[in-house]
């Protein structure tokens, strides 16, 4: 396992975050309305404006290219008249060496942005189309952008077929309509998805159409993303996706994220006395990160257990127990939560003033916070209860409780990153998956 991860750890950059950090805010000190952006997302949001950058735009010079080389940013690619700076081991900003300085910022939709401003700009793109811009204003010769990006890493505008809209719309209402009581008709419609729009499009809908079945399933993340929506911002400030799985269906989870282009990265074991591990992935074209949590055994650990079937349980962990109660997160129960970018002490303070309560951190360092709000309670199918007590995998009390009061469900996880720190918190991870326990866990805890 430390083999393995070896590749994968992160570290982090706080060169390359001052780097960014100063030409974020050279753009923000000459722009009012970037200025009123950032105030707005404090205040009605509890998220910074730099958390939502898509790009940063910068004058080209030797010495800029000098700066973006000794920071860890490498060229990324050449788009017409541009050229962009990635950074692959820090969660940072692309910069982009342009004619016209400026900030572009990430949002779900611009139309909906433009709409709650009451402003009229030309949008460049297609409708739905993977990349699309509006130039929103121009102050003291620097550039306020607004981004929709889906699947995709151009920074040109995009003008698909004919066909495409119809497509798109297509491909989305087929994910959300398949069955989600077959992991087999999942991977069909997955490939059928990536036939229609190509892979890394194919990603983004996925994703796109789970974290719309986790909010309908998470008065937390309704709440939160009603507060973002007041400002057209959308869910853009996502960090990433965690699907629970049980055991046998594990390796075919991780084969339908593969097939829509999402790469193993590190794995995660919480130790002996949890039980549990994790198979982190990403499609780093489309932006997108998953944590696939799995109940894992000791002896486990060294093997692949991303691709290598994994024998039944003779009992159930956390995430097993779950599954048990809820189903898997590709099928019935949706993701066990949706991580997202925030002021972390903000956001505790404002969803406690909204009635939505926080569980302790389990990541509290100055490059990184990680903190659940208070689970949703379910209720549990009778059918699964029964099932599982009769598998020998929860007692007649436990199954009476269930019952009666129902099953933690799901989370919203309030995240702040600095320091471009990209990777998570492999230490502490145990304590809040045992805190997250349906056998321990109630509405109060």
């Amino acid at each position: 396992m430390d083999d393995y991860n070896a590749a994968f750890i992160w570290k982090e950059e706080p060169v390359a975050e001052e780097l960014t950090l100063q030409l974020f805010n050279h753009s923000l000190q000459r722009h009012s309305a970037l200025q009123q952006l950032d105030e707005q997302l404090h205040q009605l949001t509890s998220t910074r404006l730099f958390d939502w950058v898509d790009h940063l735009v910068t004058a080209d010079s030797p010495e800029i290219r000098s700066r973006l080389q000794e920071a860890g940013y490498e060229e990324e690619g050449v788009f017409s008249k541009v050229v962009s700076f990635r950074h692959l081991g820090a969660q940072l900003p692309t910069i982009v060496l342009g004619l016209q300085p400026g900030v572009a910022i990430s949002v779900d939709s611009i139309s909906d942005f433009l709409m709650v401003r009451g402003l009229q700009r030309d949008i460049d793109g297609s409708l739905y189309s993977p990349y699309r811009r509006s130039l929103i204003e121009i102050e003291q010769e620097t550039a306020f952008w607004i981004v929709e990006r889906r699947g995709t890493r151009t920074m040109e505008a995009s003008y698909p077929s004919d066909e495409y809209v119809s497509d798109y719309l297509t491909s989305k209402e087929l994910w959300k309509t398949r069955s989600r009581n077959s992991l087999d008709d999942a991977i069909r419609c997955a490939k059928e998805l990536v036939d229609m729009m190509g892979r890394d499009l194919a990603a983004w809908i996925v994703c796109e159409v789970e974290r719309e079945y986790w909010q309908s399933r998470n008065r937390a993340g309704h709440i939160q993303k009603g507060r973002q929506d007041r400002l057209g911002m959308g869910w853009a400030n996502h960090d990433h996706h965690t699907f629970r799985s049980s055991r046998d269906n594990f390796p075919s989870l991780v084969s339908l994220f593969e097939l829509l282009g999402f790469q193993c990265r590190e794995r995660f074991y919480a130790g002996e006395e949890a039980g549990w591990g994790a198979q982190v992935m990403e499609n780093s074209i489309s932006g997108l990160i998953l944590f696939l949590d799995v109940d894992l055994k000791p002896e486990e650990v060294a093997i692949d257990f991303a691709h290598e079937a994994l024998p039944p349980e003779d009992e159930l962990g956390t995430i097993g127990l779950w599954c048990g109660l809820h189903g898997d997160s590709i099928l019935e129960a949706g993701m066990h939560h949706l991580e997202l970018q925030f002021n972390f002490d903000d956001l505790r303070r404002d969803l406690d003033a909204l009635g939505v309560g926080m569980m302790a951190p389990f990541s509290d360092f100055d490059y990184l916070k990680q903190a659940f709000t208070q689970g949703e309670m379910w209720p549990v199918d009778p059918q699964r209860g029964e099932a599982l007590l009769n598998q020998g995998y929860i007692t007649s009390e436990q199954a009476e409780k269930f019952q009666k009061d129902g099953a933690v469900g799901s989370h919203m996880e309030n995240l702040q990153r600095r320091k471009g720190y990209k990777g998570f918190n492999q230490k502490n991870v145990s304590n809040i998956i045992k805190r997250t326990d349906p056998r321990t866990l109630t509405s109060k805890s």
